[in-house]
């Protein structure tokens, strides 16, 4: 975690004393349920900011201008998070209660509400030293990344109670619903390298979109297979799987299993909850099957599509390497 950035957005947030900056600041994980500092401060998991701060220092050595672009979206981002946890009921996020748990669903919603604006206010401070190219393209990336994400969530929604998903239209709704945040993330990163830029590159732009698109994608993927590669799932996996949310394991299976491992998955899904056993069931027909080198070269294909587009932008290899770490931060280049 990066304490100056940290201030930063500690500052930003720390505008009004009302009780909604007291909901926000427990869900960005700076106070607890009563107000007092939260002991898990230094354990703050900062994904979007983080990437946003990574490809800026790709592009510059002063990072501290991409503060702006940082903050919001790892606040568009915790609004998402608010909204989804009462939609699928998730009672636990980061190790704590979720905000609709602790306050209510009707809270719930407003301060996912009140996040969602406040970040797009983030990029329009008054002392920014951006000009006015850089923030109207970055509104424009910020408003069409959160409407993808929302078609994408349209069509998980669909998804969850439909028979069968074809893998092609689960990787579409997965490209537009896990690939929008990270893809404007990415593209925050790259704009926010050079304050007075007047012609930002379309071309490198898409690039850096893409690469975006695939670091949220394969995240995204390596989460849904922690449910059969972890003994000890998150608890926001496993609600996703209790509320029937397709995942990559269900639908590979039911695209390319024998009739009797798609009946046992049809059984399962006519619950109106899934729980342990059939999380346990759900693994051992994977496990028993090829799905893991299908994974396996899931994963490689977009290893290679990165690496193949990584080089249009014409860096060097370093920045190439480091960029590539961004997008697979678990992986060494």
């Amino acid at each position: 975690m990066n304490k100056d950035f940290e201030k930063y957005m500690s500052e930003f947030v720390n505008v009004n004393e009302v009780d909604l900056y007291r909901i926000i600041k427990y869900q960005l994980g700076w106070e607890d349920e009563f107000g007092k500092d939260s002991t898990s401060r230094g354990d703050i998991n900062r994904v979007y900011s983080s990437i946003v701060l990574g490809i800026c220092s790709v592009f510059s050595d002063d990072i501290k201008p991409s503060y702006q672009f940082a903050t919001s979206i790892e606040i568009l981002a915790n609004s998402w998070y608010v909204h989804e946890d009462v939609q699928s009921g998730i009672t636990e996020r980061n190790g704590r209660s979720s905000v609709w748990w602790a306050w209510g669903p009707a809270q719930g919603i407003n301060t996912g509400d009140g996040l969602h604006a406040l970040a797009r206010l983030s990029l329009l401070e008054n002392n920014s030293k951006f000009n006015e190219i850089i923030l109207l393209k970055a509104l424009s990336i910020f408003d069409s990344s959160y409407l993808t994400l929302c078609e994408g969530e349209n069509l998980d929604i669909d998804y969850q109670e439909a028979p069968l998903v074809s893998e092609e239209k689960f990787m579409n709704m997965l490209k537009k619903r896990s690939g929008s945040l990270a893809s404007c993330a990415f593209q925050f990163g790259y704009i926010a390298s050079d304050a007075k830029i007047h012609n930002i590159s379309e071309k490198k732009l898409g690039i850096i979109k893409e690469l975006g698109e695939i670091s949220g994608i394969t995240r995204e993927l390596n989460s849904q297979n922690l449910i059969i590669d972890s003994e000890n799932l998150p608890t926001e996996i496993f609600h996703k799987f209790s509320s029937k949310k397709k995942n990559i394991i269900t639908t590979y299976l039911l695209n390319n299993s024998d009739i009797s491992t798609k009946r046992k998955i049809g059984e399962m899904y006519l619950k109106r909850v899934l729980e342990v056993d059939d999380l346990e069931a759900l693994k051992k027909e994977a496990l028993a099957s090829d799905y893991k080198n299908y994974f396996s070269n899931l994963m490689g294909d977009y290893r290679s599509r990165s690496l193949e587009i990584v080089n249009d932008l014409g860096l060097s290899d370093n920045q190439n390497k480091k960029i590539l770490t961004i997008v697979f931060p678990n992986e060494s280049f």
